[in-house]
């Protein structure tokens, strides 16, 4: 009895350590969960012991251990085939195989719609962005690819309920009614009787990418080749992100077209696929200069693009830096973010300076707002918080510069920032460095409400 006892221990002791032991020759250095595996941690961290070594150590083993991807197979199937439901937090299992981004959850059911400020901050910011590109000469277009769930939201599971209020529900009109250029995909996808996404991806297929791409061409007056009268052969070839995640090694393979059209593109720079950060793109029987910012959804977008234009540039880096007008001089600027990264656009300013302003005749109150310039790269960069007190829904931020030793004074608007959960009173502008007084400066930080112009917090610095 005692040694069936102690069979049955060190088999369990083994299955428990094989996975740290099994590390010293199968260690897992892949995933396919969108995420960067955790580097072993420093037992010393500049001089200084790593208080967070053990913990740090944990997650280096959870991403490494031996045979990890047959294991979360493994369990997903297990767990997909008892309980109908995902192990992997990430990934929401809905009807008849349709997989989810649980990203998109909060859209889906509503659970975290836009404050008046925040919609306020949204159009404010976009509006900045519209404006210097048409300064600079070039046509600006803002376009949102919607969550998967937005448009097939039939197939999620019972116990998630759509909710009645969302963002896109109220922002495009919001656009509308400040002129932003929004290209609206919501209307065009829904008016669909094809399904256009894949069922265990959260992007759309091939498709759905040319109906994107020549709706906005459409809005942008572009001339394009629409690919309707382009053969196209549907080809069981493409293994989901979603089901990557939850089923590493056994993930499906679903259908996605191939158009039989003769690609003359090329890329210019060193290209390993279509989500590289930086691609740029030369059609040499083609016109025009497009210039795009762009994330995920993106990467199917791209070969028809680069197709439609003689010069195409691609970006996926946040910030945007949209001082690059400048220097590529695009006919076309293009912004495409999918739904649910939409509060993306309170989340950090674009590289480029903010058209000039009248100056303004302000009082001075004490505040606990705060302020701060630093140097970055060429730029200054001027940020901060305004006190709560002086934040209201629609309240307007600005930073003046004044020289002083001229006393010349050039005021800009900024863009306004997320400074906390639900909570819109942080902003941030860059400024190029050659339009900032050399020598001492006076910075001043002003708010706007109901016609009353206050300063809340000001800095002298030297600008060199």
């Amino acid at each position: 009895m005692k040694k069936r006892y102690l069979i049955y221990i060190m088999l369990i002791w083994g299955i428990l350590v094989f996975p740290f032991a099994g590390m010293i020759c199968w260690t897992t250095n892949e995933t396919t969960e969108n995420t960067e595996l955790a580097e072993w941690p420093e037992l010393k961290e500049n001089g200084r012991w790593n208080k967070n070594f053990l913990s740090d150590a944990g997650s280096y083993f959870e991403d490494h251990f031996a045979f990890r991807q047959y294991m979360v197979t493994a369990n997903s199937e297990l767990y997909g085939a008892v309980f109908h439901m995902s192990p992997i937090s990430k990934v929401v299992v809905g009807k008849k195989g349709w997989l989810y981004f649980d990203g998109t959850l909060k859209d889906y059911q509503g659970t975290d719609v836009f404050t008046e400020r925040e919609y306020f901050a949204v159009v404010h910011n976009l509006s900045l962005i519209q404006q210097y590109v048409e300064q600079q000469g070039s046509k600006f277009f803002l376009t949102i690819a919607p969550n998967k769930n937005s448009l097939y939201g039939e197939y999620m599971p019972y116990y998630l309920k759509s909710g009645s209020e969302r963002n896109m529900s109220e922002l495009p009109k919001r656009l509308k009614n400040a002129g932003i250029n929004y290209v609206d995909l919501f209307t065009a996808f829904g008016n669909q009787d094809e399904i256009l996404y894949f069922k265990r991806d959260s992007h759309w297929n091939v498709k759905g990418a040319v109906l994107a791409y020549n709706v906005l061409a459409d809005a942008m007056e572009m001339e394009h080749e629409t690919y309707l009268n382009v053969p196209v052969e549907q080809v069981r070839m493409h293994r989901g992100d979603l089901d990557l995640m939850l089923y590493p090694l056994a993930a499906e393979k679903e259908n996605d077209y191939i158009y039989n059209n003769v690609w003359k593109h090329f890329y210019v720079n060193n290209v390993s696929d279509n989500m590289d950060e930086w691609i740029e793109t030369c059609h040499p029987e083609k016109t025009g200069t497009l210039l795009m910012y762009r994330d995920s959804f993106g990467e199917s977008l791209l070969p028809f693009f680069a197709e439609a234009v003689n010069k195409g540039y691609f970006s996926r880096l946040v910030p945007y830096n949209l001082t690059q007008i400048e220097q590529y001089n695009p006919d076309y600027v293009i912004i495409e973010r999918v739904e649910r990264e939409i509060s993306d656009f309170m989340k950090k300013a674009p590289i480029m300076e903010p058209v000039v302003v009248e100056n303004i005749l302000t009082l001075e109150n004490k505040t606990d707002s705060t302020i701060t310039a630093e140097k970055q790269g060429s730029y200054l960069m001027v940020s901060g918080k305004i006190d709560s007190d002086y934040i209201e829904d629609e309240t307007e931020i600005f930073v003046s510069i004044r020289d002083n030793d001229s006393m010349e004074t050039k005021t800009y608007p900024v863009f306004y920032i997320q400074s906390g959960e639900g909570e819109i009173s942080g902003y941030q502008v860059y400024l190029k460095g050659r339009s900032v007084p050399i020598g001492n400066i006076h910075i001043n930080t002003i708010v706007e409400n109901e016609g009353q112009f206050v300063i809340v917090a000001s800095q002298d610095t030297n600008w060199e």
